[in-house]
Protein backbone atom coordinates (compact mmCIF):
# COMPACT_ATOMS: atom_id res chain seq x y z
CA UNK A 1 0.00 0.00 0.00
CA UNK A 2 1.43 3.55 -0.94
CA UNK A 3 2.23 5.52 2.21
CA UNK A 4 0.14 8.57 2.58
CA UNK A 5 1.59 11.72 1.99
CA UNK A 6 1.23 14.09 4.47
CA UNK A 7 0.40 17.41 3.79
CA UNK A 8 2.22 20.41 6.13
CA UNK A 9 -0.57 23.21 6.76
CA UNK A 10 0.15 26.64 5.60
CA UNK A 11 1.38 29.14 8.43
CA UNK A 12 -0.41 32.66 8.57
CA UNK A 13 2.30 34.86 8.38
CA UNK A 14 0.83 38.56 9.97
CA UNK A 15 1.61 41.84 8.03
CA UNK A 16 3.99 44.17 9.75
CA UNK A 17 1.97 47.12 11.16
CA UNK A 18 1.25 50.10 9.14
CA UNK A 19 0.29 53.22 8.86
CA UNK A 20 -2.95 54.01 6.44
CA UNK A 21 -2.84 57.55 5.02
CA UNK A 22 -5.88 58.99 2.96
CA UNK A 23 -7.77 62.19 2.40
CA UNK A 24 -7.14 65.15 0.61
CA UNK A 25 -3.45 63.59 -0.81
CA UNK A 26 -2.19 63.06 -4.26
CA UNK A 27 -0.44 59.97 -3.18
CA UNK A 28 -2.20 58.11 -0.50
CA UNK A 29 -0.83 55.10 0.30
CA UNK A 30 0.52 52.33 3.78
CA UNK A 31 3.56 52.83 5.38
CA UNK A 32 5.50 50.43 7.58
CA UNK A 33 8.22 50.91 10.18
CA UNK A 34 10.97 50.33 7.72
CA UNK A 35 8.74 52.94 4.67
CA UNK A 36 9.06 55.38 7.53
CA UNK A 37 12.89 54.71 8.31
CA UNK A 38 12.90 55.29 4.50
CA UNK A 39 11.87 58.70 4.68
CA UNK A 40 14.33 59.83 7.37
CA UNK A 41 15.02 59.75 10.77
CA UNK A 42 16.33 62.65 13.34
CA UNK A 43 16.70 62.64 17.08
CA UNK A 44 14.64 65.11 18.21
CA UNK A 45 15.04 66.84 22.44
CA UNK A 46 11.43 65.77 25.07
CA UNK A 47 10.47 68.92 26.74
CA UNK A 48 8.99 67.45 30.00
CA UNK A 49 10.77 63.99 30.03
CA UNK A 50 9.23 62.23 32.83
CA UNK A 51 10.53 59.55 35.10
CA UNK A 52 11.50 56.63 32.53
CA UNK A 53 11.15 58.31 29.65
CA UNK A 54 14.50 59.49 27.40
CA UNK A 55 15.64 62.71 27.26
CA UNK A 56 15.44 62.64 23.47
CA UNK A 57 12.89 60.33 20.78
CA UNK A 58 14.37 59.86 17.08
CA UNK A 59 11.49 58.67 14.48
CA UNK A 60 10.21 60.40 11.19
CA UNK A 61 8.81 63.81 11.55
CA UNK A 62 4.50 63.29 10.61
CA UNK A 63 5.77 66.19 8.24
CA UNK A 64 7.82 64.60 6.25
CA UNK A 65 4.45 61.62 5.88
CA UNK A 66 2.14 64.30 5.37
CA UNK A 67 4.77 65.74 2.37
CA UNK A 68 5.02 62.66 1.11
CA UNK A 69 1.51 62.23 0.93
CA UNK A 70 1.40 65.03 -1.75
CA UNK A 71 -1.68 67.41 0.05
CA UNK A 72 -3.84 69.01 -2.45
CA UNK A 73 -3.82 72.49 -1.64
CA UNK A 74 -5.15 74.99 -4.12
CA UNK A 75 -2.61 77.24 -5.87
CA UNK A 76 -2.09 80.28 -3.87
CA UNK A 77 0.22 81.77 -1.23
CA UNK A 78 0.90 79.55 1.81
CA UNK A 79 -2.27 76.99 0.73
CA UNK A 80 -0.30 74.26 2.92
CA UNK A 81 -0.81 76.20 6.10
CA UNK A 82 -4.86 75.48 5.90
CA UNK A 83 -3.73 71.64 5.65
CA UNK A 84 -4.99 69.32 8.95
CA UNK A 85 -4.42 66.12 10.07
CA UNK A 86 -6.61 63.81 12.28
CA UNK A 87 -4.14 60.51 13.67
CA UNK A 88 -5.87 57.59 14.81
CA UNK A 89 -4.72 54.68 16.69
CA UNK A 90 -5.75 50.98 16.70
CA UNK A 91 -7.19 51.32 20.25
CA UNK A 92 -9.56 54.35 19.32
CA UNK A 93 -6.87 57.42 20.30
CA UNK A 94 -6.95 60.31 18.33
CA UNK A 95 -4.37 63.58 17.99
CA UNK A 96 -5.38 66.18 15.31
CA UNK A 97 -2.35 68.48 14.30
CA UNK A 98 -2.32 71.37 11.28
CA UNK A 99 0.45 70.63 9.44
CA UNK A 100 1.65 74.67 9.86
CA UNK A 101 2.78 73.77 13.37
CA UNK A 102 4.69 70.79 12.39
CA UNK A 103 6.42 72.81 9.37
CA UNK A 104 10.15 73.36 10.50
CA UNK A 105 9.46 76.61 8.41
CA UNK A 106 6.83 77.71 10.51
CA UNK A 107 5.55 76.25 13.80
CA UNK A 108 8.42 74.15 14.21
CA UNK A 109 6.77 71.83 16.53
CA UNK A 110 7.58 68.75 15.65
CA UNK A 111 5.37 65.21 15.91
CA UNK A 112 7.43 62.06 15.63
CA UNK A 113 6.52 58.66 14.47
CA UNK A 114 8.30 56.05 16.59
CA UNK A 115 8.58 52.21 16.44
CA UNK A 116 8.86 49.28 19.15
CA UNK A 117 8.80 45.55 19.04
CA UNK A 118 5.55 46.02 21.14
CA UNK A 119 3.52 48.67 19.95
CA UNK A 120 4.16 48.65 16.04
CA UNK A 121 4.54 52.60 14.87
CA UNK A 122 3.36 55.04 17.60
CA UNK A 123 3.54 58.98 17.74
CA UNK A 124 5.14 61.32 20.49
CA UNK A 125 4.85 65.10 20.26
CA UNK A 126 8.44 65.69 22.07
CA UNK A 127 7.76 69.56 23.07
CA UNK A 128 4.13 69.31 24.39
CA UNK A 129 3.67 69.62 28.45
CA UNK A 130 2.34 66.12 28.49
CA UNK A 131 1.21 62.77 26.67
CA UNK A 132 -2.37 64.04 25.94
CA UNK A 133 -1.40 64.35 21.94
CA UNK A 134 0.47 60.67 21.75
CA UNK A 135 -1.09 57.82 20.00
CA UNK A 136 0.40 54.50 21.28
CA UNK A 137 -0.46 52.61 18.04
CA UNK A 138 -0.85 54.59 15.21
CA UNK A 139 -3.48 53.23 12.22
CA UNK A 140 -4.52 55.93 10.40
CA UNK A 141 -3.33 59.48 9.38
CA UNK A 142 -6.34 61.71 7.59
CA UNK A 143 -5.18 64.67 5.60
CA UNK A 144 -7.76 67.75 5.15
CA UNK A 145 -7.40 70.63 3.34
CA UNK A 146 -9.83 73.47 4.16
CA UNK A 147 -11.81 75.46 1.39
CA UNK A 148 -13.11 77.89 4.21
CA UNK A 149 -13.37 81.48 2.37
CA UNK A 150 -14.07 84.93 3.55
CA UNK A 151 -16.86 85.72 4.87
CA UNK A 152 -18.69 89.46 4.58
CA UNK A 153 -18.72 90.80 8.21
CA UNK A 154 -19.07 94.24 10.05
CA UNK A 155 -15.68 95.50 10.79
CA UNK A 156 -14.18 93.73 14.08
CA UNK A 157 -16.96 90.98 13.69
CA UNK A 158 -15.68 87.09 12.93
CA UNK A 159 -17.83 84.77 11.35
CA UNK A 160 -17.97 81.22 13.71
CA UNK A 161 -18.19 78.05 11.37
CA UNK A 162 -18.94 75.00 12.09
CA UNK A 163 -20.44 71.46 10.53
CA UNK A 164 -23.98 72.51 12.63
CA UNK A 165 -23.95 76.32 11.49
CA UNK A 166 -22.59 79.45 12.04
CA UNK A 167 -22.46 82.33 14.21
CA UNK A 168 -21.28 86.04 13.81
CA UNK A 169 -19.44 87.73 16.91
CA UNK A 170 -19.71 91.04 17.04
CA UNK A 171 -16.49 93.70 18.11
CA UNK A 172 -18.49 94.65 20.95
CA UNK A 173 -18.13 91.40 22.36
CA UNK A 174 -14.85 90.41 21.34
CA UNK A 175 -13.80 93.48 23.07
CA UNK A 176 -15.43 92.16 26.41
CA UNK A 177 -14.16 89.00 26.57
CA UNK A 178 -11.08 88.54 29.25
CA UNK A 179 -8.19 89.11 27.41
CA UNK A 180 -4.86 88.40 27.26
CA UNK A 181 -1.00 90.23 26.27
CA UNK A 182 1.73 88.30 24.76
CA UNK A 183 4.96 89.61 23.18
CA UNK A 184 5.63 87.62 20.02
CA UNK A 185 8.50 87.66 17.85
CA UNK A 186 8.79 86.04 14.42
CA UNK A 187 10.12 86.71 10.54
CA UNK A 188 8.07 88.44 8.19
CA UNK A 189 10.33 87.07 5.35
CA UNK A 190 14.21 87.50 6.36
CA UNK A 191 12.62 90.31 9.14
CA UNK A 192 12.47 89.94 12.31
CA UNK A 193 8.99 91.30 13.86
CA UNK A 194 8.19 91.97 17.43
CA UNK A 195 5.47 93.46 18.81
CA UNK A 196 2.79 93.05 21.84
CA UNK A 197 -0.36 91.27 21.12
CA UNK A 198 -3.84 91.77 23.35
CA UNK A 199 -7.40 90.32 22.61
CA UNK A 200 -9.16 86.95 23.98
CA UNK A 201 -7.75 83.62 24.06
CA UNK A 202 -8.88 82.05 20.42
CA UNK A 203 -10.56 79.15 22.98
CA UNK A 204 -12.98 81.92 24.83
CA UNK A 205 -13.50 83.17 21.54
CA UNK A 206 -14.67 79.59 20.56
CA UNK A 207 -16.85 79.20 24.00
CA UNK A 208 -18.41 82.41 23.24
CA UNK A 209 -19.64 81.31 20.15
CA UNK A 210 -21.15 78.48 21.96
CA UNK A 211 -18.52 75.68 20.68
CA UNK A 212 -16.78 73.38 23.68
CA UNK A 213 -13.01 74.33 22.93
CA UNK A 214 -11.16 70.79 23.05
CA UNK A 215 -7.55 69.85 22.41
CA UNK A 216 -8.16 68.33 19.38
CA UNK A 217 -10.43 71.35 17.83
CA UNK A 218 -9.14 72.53 14.57
CA UNK A 219 -9.37 75.92 13.66
CA UNK A 220 -8.66 77.58 10.04
CA UNK A 221 -8.55 81.38 9.99
CA UNK A 222 -9.13 83.33 7.19
CA UNK A 223 -8.67 87.20 6.38
CA UNK A 224 -10.39 89.52 3.71
CA UNK A 225 -8.24 88.57 1.40
CA UNK A 226 -8.67 84.66 1.13
CA UNK A 227 -5.92 83.90 2.91
CA UNK A 228 -6.02 81.25 5.63
CA UNK A 229 -3.95 79.21 8.10
CA UNK A 230 -4.91 76.48 10.77
CA UNK A 231 -4.45 75.76 13.54
CA UNK A 232 -5.53 73.83 16.54
CA UNK A 233 -6.22 74.52 20.51
CA UNK A 234 -3.95 71.47 21.14
CA UNK A 235 -0.95 73.87 20.70
CA UNK A 236 -2.15 76.02 23.27
CA UNK A 237 -2.97 73.58 26.40
CA UNK A 238 -0.66 70.91 25.73
CA UNK A 239 1.84 72.79 23.34
CA UNK A 240 2.40 76.11 25.40
CA UNK A 241 1.84 78.22 22.93
CA UNK A 242 -1.00 81.06 23.24
CA UNK A 243 -3.31 81.00 20.72
CA UNK A 244 -5.21 84.35 20.58
CA UNK A 245 -7.48 86.91 18.38
CA UNK A 246 -6.14 90.01 18.93
CA UNK A 247 -7.74 93.12 18.74
CA UNK A 248 -4.93 95.61 19.92
CA UNK A 249 -1.62 95.79 18.44
CA UNK A 250 1.38 97.79 20.74
CA UNK A 251 -1.67 99.45 22.32
CA UNK A 252 -3.62 100.36 18.74
CA UNK A 253 -7.12 98.84 17.96
CA UNK A 254 -7.18 97.11 15.02
CA UNK A 255 -9.83 97.69 12.92
CA UNK A 256 -9.99 93.59 12.09
CA UNK A 257 -8.95 90.90 14.64
CA UNK A 258 -5.84 88.86 13.83
CA UNK A 259 -4.99 85.59 14.65
CA UNK A 260 -2.05 84.99 16.93
CA UNK A 261 -0.15 81.48 17.25
CA UNK A 262 2.18 82.30 19.57
CA UNK A 263 6.07 80.81 18.85
CA UNK A 264 6.05 80.60 15.29
CA UNK A 265 9.33 81.11 13.91
CA UNK A 266 7.28 82.97 10.81
CA UNK A 267 4.33 84.77 10.70
CA UNK A 268 2.84 82.74 7.90
CA UNK A 269 -0.31 81.76 9.82
CA UNK A 270 -0.79 85.03 11.93
CA UNK A 271 -3.54 85.89 9.77
CA UNK A 272 -4.70 89.10 9.40
CA UNK A 273 -7.92 91.29 9.13
CA UNK A 274 -9.40 87.51 10.17
CA UNK A 275 -13.07 87.58 9.55
CA UNK A 276 -13.89 83.62 9.30
CA UNK A 277 -12.94 80.95 11.62
CA UNK A 278 -13.96 77.62 10.62
CA UNK A 279 -13.87 75.11 13.16
CA UNK A 280 -13.24 71.41 12.16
Amino acid sequence: MAAALLSTPAVAVAAPPAIGVTGDVGAPGRYTAADLVALGQSAYPVTNPSHGTPATVTGTSLYALAVKSAPAVPPGKNTALRVTMRVTGRHGETANFALGELDPGFGNHPAVLVTSPRHGIGLIVPGDRNRTRSVTAVAAVRINVSTASAQDVAAGAVLIVTPHGTRTLPAWVLKQLPSRDVRVTFLMGTTPQTHTESGPPLSLVLLAAGVLPRAGTSVVAVGTDGYGAAVTLGEDYVGGRPLLLSTVEDGVPLERPRLIPDGDVKGGRYVSATVTLAVG
